[in-house]
């Protein structure tokens, strides 16, 4: 099976990758995966679109799986390898969070099967410019009602697809109780995403160096 990794950071997004790619690298020489930087990602959107069409990219370039990690994110123990059950189209974290039930694109596996539906989030434009921007476009497509607070009207064939990770895979500031043990710590909603993603990246040291 062939597998790809892929991030990108823009504006300020891309001194959080410079720190968190290495992580990325290092998980992907540990368990077989190929990781891209993808620095070209277009114009015309916001920025967190261009997830989808880097997606899109890997599977239609021979990769059975995609995985999309944030630039916000740390991989801070990547001693086990990321799975989702046979299945799935797609994997990823859902959150219970001040707004609601959110699933969250940025620890974002992708198989073949999700092609199709790929398409459909890009062009989905109701959601355009909303906040959540691609994320809210696949949340509709899994049959969520997205403004807030956000819940599960009607589980679409994409939700009965998705396979949900357990939480240590994308852990955020107001995780309750605290995760105790992450696998992959998310910077959003830190007043400070530099300092705090240094500190988790000392962190990953541990494993990266077994």
């Amino acid at each position: 099976m062939k597998r790809a990794i892929v991030s990108f950071g823009t504006n300020k997004h891309a001194e959080l990758l410079d720190i968190s790619f290495p992580t990325f690298k290092a998980f992907g020489d540990r368990h077989g995966w190929d990781v891209y930087r993808a620095d070209n990602i277009g114009a015309g959107r916001p920025a967190p679109w261009y997830k989808v069409r880097a997606l899109i990219n890997l599977l239609n370039s021979g990769y059975d799986e995609a995985l999309f990690l944030g630039a916000d994110t740390i991989i801070v123990d990547g001693r086990e390898d990321l799975r989702a059950d046979d299945w799935a189209w797609q994997a990823l974290v859902q959150h219970h969070t001040g707004d609601g039930l959110v699933p969250n694109t940025d620890v974002w596996l992708c198989r073949k099967e999700m092609l199709p539906w790929l398409d459909k989030v890009w062009n989905n434009l109701r959601w355009l410019m909303h906040g959540w921007w691609e994320q809210a476009s696949l949340m509709d497509l899994m049959g969520f009602h997205v403004e807030q607070p956000t819940y599960l009207k009607i589980g679409t064939e994409l939700y009965m697809s998705t396979y949900f990770l357990d939480q240590s895979w994308n852990v955020h500031k107001w995780h309750k109780p605290p995760c105790e043990h992450p696998r992959i710590q998310h910077a959003t909603m830190w007043p400070d995403r530099v300092a705090i993603m240094q500190e988790w990246r000392r962190e990953a040291d541990g494993w990266m160096n077994e």
